[in-house]
């Protein structure tokens, strides 16, 4: 049994780190290959080793350009990197491969793929902005203190009690509810049951039953999933 079928093995096995080591030697032996490299990456892949996917799917489309499955390890590498504008291209060039008829069965989960990425900048974005948030809610909050500390001398200097303290209140309530809005905006939402996959046969928008010979592509609805996902990014990958 050569480097290569030991690799194939190991790797039906869950043996990753094992088959990872027989496709190196394998390519000791045959450095010009991209299968290789592109089987060592799935290896990686595996193992959550990101960089190393990233360097042996580079190499793997050096050595051949139109590899999908190289393509996509490597817009996976980036994603799980964190480098979403680079994954983003790479998912794309991935799609561009997957429209050639003896690449279509990789379209489905490259797709999946870009959502995913979609989805995590959205997550990333999300979480940037409410700790920006917060920090402005504490920025704010100390204004309102600042307000109360110069209208606290003013009431001690004219007599006046109580206008101070309830002029904090009323800020610090409807500053809580400025947030909360916020909060509840950025909220998971529900997906429109016309934009949703669904069992049968009819049409997504009338109800109406069709059969399979009728079906053509709705560019109408296609227009308007888009802009749903525009303006609701959490719902990729849904």
């Amino acid at each position: 049994m050569n480097c290569r079928e030991e690799g194939k093995l190991y790797f039906q096995k869950g043996k990753y780190s094992a088959a990872a080591e027989a496709y190196t030697e394998a390519i000791t032996l045959e450095p010009s290959d991209a299968a290789l490299y592109q089987n060592r990456a799935l290896c990686y892949q595996k193992l959550c080793k990101w960089n190393q996917v990233l360097d042996d799917a580079r190499k793997a489309l050096e050595l051949s350009k139109k590899s999908v499955k190289a393509q996509y390890l490597l817009a996976t590498a980036f994603m799980n990197l964190n480098q979403l504008e680079e994954a983003e291209k790479a998912f794309q060039d991935a799609l561009v491969l997957a429209a050639l008829p003896e690449f279509s069965g990789y379209k489905e989960s490259i797709e999946q793929g870009l959502y995913s990425m979609y989805h995590k900048r959205w997550e990333d974005e999300q979480s940037l902005a409410i700790g920006q948030d917060e920090k402005n809610k504490l920025i704010i909050d100390d204004l309102i203190n600042e307000a109360y500390d110069l209208e606290r001398a003013k009431e001690d200097s004219s007599g006046e009690v109580g206008a101070a303290e309830r002029n904090r209140e009323r800020r610090r309530a409807q500053l809580n509810e400025i947030y909360e809005r916020v909060s509840e905006k950025r909220q998971e939402s529900t997906i429109p049951e016309s934009l949703c996959c669904q069992n049968g046969h009819w049409d997504p928008v009338t109800r109406q039953p069709i059969n399979p010979s009728q079906v053509v592509k709705n560019l109408a609805v296609k227009a308007v999933i888009e802009d749903f996902l525009r303006e609701n990014p959490w719902a990729y990958g849904k």
